[in-house]
């Protein structure tokens, strides 16, 4: 088996090494998402033509798979508490991921667990996730914007994914992001159609003298 490049996991509240006493043994733990392209083919054009950010200005993407073989040192009765224990707290249930070694972010998919088995003093088992394509930030991003007078500006920077940011303003104003431009009520509010893409986005508050931002930024 090859060498895996993850130590261990946290799923959910358990530990891999901790809880089960399990290694991660394989090396393709992470896939990468495939992204979601649409490419047309237009008679007499050289080429196919490119739709794939048409609709939303930017790629979309498609599960990824996490596989996380684990194998543990251990005795037949131990190993088949184990194996019940993992089968019944995970195959088929929603689950978050933390790798030891990237400890920053979490995977969210659902889970299958298969292929329990002992190889001598060794038992062996199999998480498979059908995870969503981003690995997410553990902590939240909160900026807060102000300004000397009721109109200001500022820059909220993102990561790959497109994240719809809530908003705290202390009176009701205008946002204007781009082109767009949406009213507010005082409080803490979603804001629907107000997207952030990667890189700085620039905003410009009217009619209030700060606006707090809180959205979660997520990478392939």
């Amino acid at each position: 088996m090859s060498d895996s490049i993850f130590t261990g996991a946290l799923i959910n509240d358990e530990h891999t090494l901790r809880d089960f006493g399990a290694a991660i043994t394989n090396s393709d733990v992470i896939s990468m998402p495939e992204p979601n392209t649409t490419l047309l083919a237009v008679p007499g054009r050289n080429g196919r033509l490119d739709l794939s950010e048409v609709l939303t200005g930017d790629v979309s993407y498609g599960n990824r798979t996490l596989k996380l073989v684990l194998a543990a040192e251990t005795n037949i009765e131990r190993w088949q508490t184990t194996c019940l224990h993992i089968f019944n707290k995970y195959h088929g249930r929603n689950v978050t991921i933390v790798f030891d070694d990237d400890t920053g972010h979490y995977y969210v998919g659902r889970a299958a667990v298969s292929d329990p088995h002992r190889l001598r003093n060794a038992g062996q088992l199999t998480i498979t996730v059908d995870a969503e394509p981003f690995r997410y930030e553990n902590e939240q991003t909160e900026i807060t914007l102000s300004g000397t007078t009721t109109a200001f500006d500022g820059i909220l920077p993102n990561a790959r994914m497109p994240v719809s940011p809530e908003v705290d303003v202390p009176t009701a104003c205008t946002l204007m992001h781009g082109d767009d431009i949406f009213t507010l009520k005082a409080g803490r509010q979603p804001v629907p159609g107000f997207v952030l893409h990667e890189g700085d986005n620039r905003v410009s508050i009217t009619g209030a003298r700060s606006a707090t931002f809180y959205y979660r930024k997520g990478c392939l």
